[in-house]
């Protein structure tokens, strides 16, 4: 793997292998919680999983009905902007010198949060909520970057750096 500090251009993109491992990892911790609540409450393993299960499954949807509308990976990062793809497939891209912050948030989910200070000087132009969630700035942009190569330590100390010269 190329040395990530050497590059003026970096690109981070899904990795099924860390989403698989997750995914691996969220099954067994599920099963054991599943099984412990079946031993301990009596019941048999199919109940707590057909009444929690629904949740989790409505609650999923709706996560993943309301990030459709966000940015997704691949995310760039240039010497002079930070690029990443909208959901219709085109890249947005906004300078350094006009992002207003730049963070990862989460550990569980982690996100980029991108907020742009104008904009009219993004490519495209940014119309008030057109990439937004309800409930967050009309100009907030969030990134899902759980699952993601290079890792998001890897961004957030890129990002740091890069917004530091500008």
């Amino acid at each position: 793997m190329a040395d990530v500090d050497s590059s003026s251009v970096l690109e981070f993109h899904h990795s099924p292998g860390r989403r698989r491992r997750a995914m691996a990892i969220v099954a067994m911790i599920a099963t054991a919680l599943v099984a412990a609540y079946a031993v301990v409450f009596d019941e048999p393993w199919w109940q707590p999983l057909l009444r929690s299960g629904c949740f989790g499954v409505a609650a999923g949807l709706m996560i993943r009905w309301q990030l459709r509308r966000q940015p997704r990976l691949p995310l760039r990062l240039t010497d002079e902007a930070l690029q990443m793809t909208v959901p219709d497939g085109t890249v947005l891209t906004i300078d350094w010198a006009n992002v207003a912050r730049a963070e990862v948030r989460g550990r569980l989910g982690p996100r980029l949060v991108v907020e742009p200070l104008d904009r009219q000087l993004t490519r495209p132009p940014l119309r008030p909520g057109q990439w937004s969630t309800p409930g967050r700035g009309p100009y907030e942009l969030i990134v899902p970057v759980a699952s993601m190569t290079p890792d998001r330590h890897t961004l957030s100390r890129e990002l740091a750096k890069r917004l530091a010269t500008t």
